[in-house]
C-alpha cells in the first residue's frame, strides 16, 4: 500500500490560484511579484499568511483522517537571503514540530529554484526560464539543498528531499543529470540511507533509469505527476478515457519500478470543463487504485480558497478519508 500524503501548497510558496486575497491589492503573478509589489509591506503580509493560512490543528487534522505525510513545499528564499523575497524558516521548523507532535512524515520539495526552472508562478517567478542557463543558478540551489540538509538531515520526520520540482520538460538532460548527482551527494552527506532522495522526471519519465542506479545510489525515488486537466489531449477526453489513462498509469508505474520505486508527488480530482459530482467520485477511485501502486502518493493541495477538486478538505469523501 501506498504512503497517503498530502502537498502543503500555497503555504511557503505562495501561489495565486489557491489564495486569491493574498495578490487582491496587487496586479502581481507570482510570489516574486506579490514581494516587489507590497515593498516594505511585504513581510508583514506574508507572515500573516503563513502564520494563519497552515497552522498545528491542519497536522491534527490529517493525522485524524489517516494521512501519513506532508510534501512541502519551498523555495530558495525561504532562509531569507534572496530580495525581495520574504524569508520564513521558522515557519518550516514549526512544520517539524508539529509533524513530529501528529506523527506525519515530512519530504521537503524545491519547489523553487534561482533563474526559474520552469518558467510558471509556482517556481517563484514566472516567465524566463533561466536556472538551468546559468551555473551559478545551479551553484546556488546546491547551496540551498545543503542548508535544507544540515538544517533537518538528521530530523526524525524527515522522509525525504526532493532535489527540484518539475524542472521544465525542455531542460537538457545532462545538466539536470549533473545537477541530481551533485545534489544528491550532499544530501547523503547529512542524511542516512531511509532518508529518500527524490528526483523529478521532468515529463520525460524514462529518461531517468540509467540516472544514479542502485546499489551506488540508495534508496532514490522517481517523482511522476499525474494530471488530466492541462494538455489538449486530456481537454479532449470523455470520462472513458479518462478512466482508462488511470490505468495507462498504473502500467507505466509498473513498468518504471523496475528501475526506481515511483511516488506521485503531485495529483489532484480536476479534470477539463464541467463535471458531474459522481463522474468525479469515479475519476478519484480510478485514480486511487493506479497510484495505490507507487511507493507514495500526495495530493495537490491540501487546501484552496476556490478550488474544491484541488482541496483535501473539502474532496475528503471522494478520497475515502474518515476520522479514525
Amino acid at each position: 500500500m501506498a504512503m497517503r500524503g498530502v502537498n502543503l501548497g500555497g503555504w511557503l510558496v505562495a501561489e495565486k490560484w489557491i489564495t486569491p486575497s493574498l495578490f487582491a491589492s496587487t496586479n502581481a503573478t507570482d510570489e516574486y511579484t506579490l514581494s516587489s509589489a507590497l515593498g516594505s509591506q511585504a513581510k508583514e503580509l506574508l507572515k500573516q499568511h503563513r502564520t494563519t493560512f497552515i497552522t498545528e490543528p491542519d497536522f491534527a487534522w490529517l493525522t485524524a483522517h489517516g494521512m501519513q505525510a506532508v510534501r512541502i513545499p519551498v523555495g530558495y528564499w525561504i532562509f531569507g537571503d534572496a530580495p525581495p523575497f520574504v524569508g520564513g524558516i521558522e515557519h518550516l521548523d514549526a512544520a517539524f514540530s508539529w509533524a513530529q507532535t501528529h506523527k506525519l512524515q515530512v519530504l521537503l520539495d524545491v519547489h523553487g529554484a534561482p533563474g526559474s526552472q520552469n518558467g510558471w508562478d509556482h517556481s517563484g517567478k514566472s516567465g524566463h526560464r533561466g536556472w538551468h542557463t546559468k551555473k551559478h543558478n545551479v551553484a546556488s540551489t546546491l547551496q540551498f539543498v545543503q542548508k535544507l540538509a544540515e538544517r533537518y538531515g538528521q530530523h526524525r520526520q524527515l522522509w525525504g528531499i526532493e532535489l527540484l520540482n518539475e524542472p521544465h520538460r525542455k531542460t537538457p538532460k545532462k545538466t539536470l543529470a549533473r545537477y541530481y548527482e551533485a545534489a544528491y551527494t550532499i544530501v547523503r552527506e547529512h542524511t542516512a540511507d531511509h532518508v529518500a532522495v527524490i528526483i523529478s522526471d521532468a515529463f520525460r519519465p524514462y529518461d531517468w533509469t540509467d540516472v544514479l542506479p542502485a546499489p551506488t545510489h540508495t534508496n532514490m525515488l522517481l517523482d511522476r505527476h499525474f494530471y488530466q486537466c492541462f494538455d489538449a489531449a486530456d481537454k479532449a477526453l470523455t470520462l472513458p478515457g479518462h478512466l482508462q489513462k488511470c490505468q495507462d498509469w498504473q502500467q507505466d508505474i509498473t513498468a518504471l519500478q523496475l528501475y526506481k520505486p515511483v511516488i506521485a508527488g503531485e495529483w489532484s480530482l480536476a479534470l477539463p470543463g464541467t463535471v458531474r459530482a459522481e463522474d468525479r467520485a469515479t475519476y478519484a477511485a480510478a485514480q486511487l487504485a493506479a497510484l495505490e501502486h507507487t511507493t507514495a502518493w500526495f495530493f495537490w493541495t491540501y487546501k484552496t480558497e476556490n478550488s474544491p477538486e484541488w482541496d483535501l478538505r473539502r474532496s475528503a469523501s471522494l478520497l475515502g478519508l474518515t476520522p479514525k
